[in-house]
């Protein structure tokens, strides 16, 4: 199995929308030439779209393009389009992906067919590196998982209940992606402050946990406009309401007299 090194100094580690569609890329980078749909996969590429990645990273597809143009404009990521896929190329994954396990088994392999010999197990220090790595990863992100909460929490007003969201929680926000939150408690905030004189913000758990469902870009839905109230002094004498059945009585009683 292959190993893959990002060390945290890499320009996008801190950016978690670019760090998880980079690792992404490299998962699903072929370390040898293939062939699909009668067309020839190199190595280091491999073959996706915009909207398979959202589906298997969890991120909308305009995150996808976004971080996609930020690996492109830094030299990470090229792309090639066809009238059915995009061919991805993550240039030079040899700096990322450690395959020497990988070529050092394929060699103990036909090395056991040519002979007739039984292949010995591979080295158990692989599977340990390889483990290490998967640990490695998940502590990574379980890391910007919580950062982003963190930098979430401190732009919300009402700071109870922060121990009653769940890592699980978290890691839902995480997914949907930072500026993504961001919108909706903006649009949460605003409605607020128009509401300043009855309505208080909820508990920051309470947001967190659900409340934010609703200011989602694809949930949400803008109040209508106030319409404006009529200042009473402004009404016209013809606006008035009178009963002219009663009126006409009047005058026709003042003729009579």
């Amino acid at each position: 199995m292959m190993q893959i090194n990002i060390n945290t100094d890499w320009e996008w580690y801190e950016n978690t929308n670019v760090f998880r569609l980079f690792y992404h890329c490299l998962l699903h980078t072929n370390l040898e030439d293939k062939r699909y749909c009668g067309k020839e996969i190199k190595a280091g590429q491999f073959v996706s779209s915009r909207a398979r990645i959202s589906a298997e990273t969890g991120l909308t597809v305009d995150q996808v393009r976004t971080a996609l143009k930020k690996l492109k404009d830094t030299g990470y990521i090229s792309t090639k389009s066809t009238n059915k896929y995009t061919i991805y190329t993550v240039n030079g994954y040899q700096t990322y992906i450690d395959c020497g396990q990988v070529v050092k088994v394929t060699t103990e392999e036909n090395t056991a067919v040519e002979s007739g010999t039984k292949m010995e197990q591979p080295d158990k220090n692989a599977k340990k590196n390889c483990e290490k790595s998967k640990e490695n990863c998940e502590k990574s992100n379980k890391k910007a998982i919580n950062e982003c909460f963190e930098r979430l929490w401190k732009q919300y007003p009402n700071k109870k209940g922060k121990g009653q969201v769940s890592d699980t929680k978290k890691k839902i926000l995480y997914q949907k992606g930072e500026e993504h939150i961001q919108r909706a408690l903006k649009r949460y905030l605003e409605g607020l402050e128009q509401d300043s004189a009855w309505r208080k913000p909820q508990n920051g758990s309470t947001f967190f946990n659900s409340g934010y469902v609703d200011y989602l870009d694809e949930n949400y839905e803008k109040p209508p406009e106030p319409k404006p109230q009529r200042n009473p002094a402004s009404v016209l004498e013809c606006e008035r309401d009178y009963d002219f059945d009663d009126l006409e009585m009047q005058l026709l009683h003042k003729q009579l007299e």
